[in-house]
């Protein structure tokens, strides 16, 4: 009950010393990310600043450093209301508008006639402009620094209530994010929160995470320094999935993530490195037919091991030096990344290779005629079991002669009426009963449903040009169809 009643009396004080000192003393306007040199000469004197936030909802972050003399400042509302009493650093979210801080001694007894230190706020402003280097004033997410996918960000903790925000935007529902700290001179940590400022998740070292697209924050800060460290140095590289997919044609970078995978030729060894022990580096390979798929990790200068994803990021499996299996078509992701490292390898160089069935799809010209069950594929008759016909304006014509004359291979499921056809890594499923063929996942409406005629499926036209990814040409005058 004392403890409550001492601190109803110390803020019932600060209130009246507001009231009593902020017109008499002069205020300084203090500009947001600019730090301000001052000194105390007495233990009675109380110096006073004022900011004018422009962003409802914003950060504020106002802390004190390179302090002579036990120092301390309290936080005000305009209407004089105390907001933070007697702190050394306050990190707040405030509607717009304008706010006092006081600064004042701390306890200085008899031990100390003056004292001086620096003062630091950042808050909404309107337009930010960041340093080049230091990437300052980015201690609120106001004035958070954009990063660039895969980009290395060198920055420093100046002090142990400096913190730093940095944002990107993702482009990629579902999309993976890597976010990793290297080269740390001190112990730092980094947290990521979304739009809405929910935190997401933390880390001392990386973070690896699927994310919906949007905008997000990474805010960097120091890690229990106590009186070890007074400042400390950071690489911060943030990968996440953009519309982009250009690579740096020497390092294959930024491939940290599975959207960002580089594809590799077949038997075309790739030499690169791992820069740190958080660094990953993420390729792809694609099967245009079933088949062996051999993958090896040679010349490493570090321990290193890899990981095989399928399409649909499952883990496959994960080995140090090689992998064979005989896989189906499609694309697949190899992860290569460092092996316990502990404190004996700051990089290492490799060498992938991956060999996989890669043979040229066929590239056949199919003439087909409509009411006729005569067929040319390159310039050589064949003749159709049923012949092409036209059902509700729509030209319909057999899904498995189609189908594979153009390399792909094609699947009945007669329980389900299911018809799936693969073509080039893509994965086309569709049913005679359905209106609806999925694509690699995607569900998309045909104008007509297939139809079954003699133990033939029919579809509409327009898929081969739109699912088989096919020119096709319509000769009205002797109602051919050249699908090449």
């Amino acid at each position: 009950m004392k403890k409550h009643i001492l601190s109803l009396f110390l803020v019932m004080f600060a209130m009246i010393g507001f009231a009593s000192t902020s017109h008499a003393s002069s205020t300084v306007n203090l500009e947001s990310g600019n730090t301000h040199s001052n000194a105390l000469t007495s233990s009675n004197e109380s110096q006073w600043y004022q900011i004018n936030t422009k962003q409802d909802n914003s950060d504020l972050n106002i802390y004190l450093e390179n302090t002579t003399a036990p120092i301390r400042f309290s936080l005000y509302d305009s209407n004089k209301n105390l907001i933070a009493w007697n702190v050394s650093s306050s990190f707040q979210t405030l509607k717009a508008g304008t706010y006092y801080i006081e600064v004042n001694a701390y306890d200085w007894g008899n031990s100390y006639s003056s004292g001086s230190y620096e003062i630091k706020a950042t808050y909404s402003s309107g337009n930010v402009t960041h340093d080049s280097t230091t990437f300052e004033p980015n201690d609120t997410r106001e004035n958070a620094f954009p990063i660039q996918s895969g980009k290395k960000i060198s920055s420093l903790i100046s002090n142990n209530n400096d913190v730093d925000f940095y944002k990107f935007t993702t482009t990629v529902d579902n999309g993976d994010v890597y976010i990793y700290l290297a080269n740390t001179s001190a112990p730092i940590k980094f947290n990521l929160y979304d739009s809405n400022k929910n935190l997401i998740a933390s880390s001392n070292s990386s973070l690896f995470k699927p994310l919906k697209a949007g905008t997000y924050y990474i805010e960097v800060y120091d890690f229990y320094w106590d009186n070890h460290y007074s400042s400390g140095k950071y690489d911060l590289i943030a990968t996440y999935s953009t519309n982009s997919k250009e690579h740096n044609p020497s390092t294959f970078e930024p491939n940290d993530t599975l959207e960002n995978a580089f594809p590799i030729k077949s038997n075309a060894p790739i030499k690169s490195q791992m820069s740190n022990s958080n660094d990953i580096d993420f390729y792809s390979i694609t099967l245009n037919k079933e088949g062996n798929v051999n993958i090896s990790l040679s010349n490493t200068s570090a321990p290193a091991r890899f990981k095989i994803y399928d399409a649909n990021k499952k883990l496959l499996d994960s080995s140090s030096q090689s992998y064979s299996k005989y896989l189906a078509a499609g694309t697949y992701y190899i992860e290569v990344y460092a092996d316990y490292w502990g404190d004996q390898y700051t990089s290492g160089t490799y060498t992938l290779t991956a060999g996989y069935p890669n043979a040229t799809t066929k590239s056949n010209e199919i003439l087909l005629y409509l009411n006729s069950k005569t067929a040319y594929i390159n310039g050589k008759s064949k003749t159709l079991a049923v012949a092409p016909f036209t059902k509700q304006e729509t030209t319909l014509v057999p899904l498995r002669f189609v189908s594979e004359e153009l390399g792909a291979k094609v699947n009945w499921n007669s329980k389900n009426n299911e018809i799936t056809v693969q073509l080039n890594g893509s994965k086309i499923v569709l049913n005679t009963d359905s209106y609806y063929v999925t694509v690699n996942g995607n569900s998309k409406r045909l104008q007509v449903k297939p139809e079954v005629i003699n133990g033939t499926t029919f579809v509409p036209l327009r898929f081969v040009s739109e699912e088989l990814g096919k020119s096709v040409l319509w000769n009205a005058k002797n109602k051919s169809i050249l699908i090449k």
